[in-house]
């Protein structure tokens, strides 16, 4: 096998969500941010293997937050953080295998 296409074991990420990965004293501020992020369904679309969220650009903080803990916790998850010019809002995707369900659980 050519070692520029072989696979680590951490490039192999299990499909579960480890919680404890996000210190619990940061729970409650991220599952906030969940809610913030994805809890309003106007602003949020189905996708075939996720979710995406339209937020405000005033949210960046937030979004960027949001993506270093759910990275820590769902390492099978990917994300995508559109940000266009001006003040536009930025569009969110979180996509991979369950993303919608572990999204929803958390929003309720």
């Amino acid at each position: 096998m050519n070692p520029a296409h072989s696979r680590t074991d951490d490039s192999i990420a299990p499909v579960a969500c480890d919680l404890s990965a996000i210190p619990s004293e940061q729970r409650p501020t991220h599952i906030a941010l969940v809610r913030a992020l994805f809890g309003d369904p106007d602003r949020v679309r189905e996708l075939p293997d996720g979710l995406e969220a339209s937020i405000g650009a005033d949210r960046l903080a937030d979004a960027v937050s949001f993506i270093e803990n759910e990275r820590r916790c769902c390492r099978h998850l990917a994300f995508t953080l559109e940000v266009p010019p001006a003040r536009s809002p930025l569009v969110l995707r979180v996509t991979g295998p369950g993303a919608a369900d572990e999204l929803r659980a958390l929003l309720r």
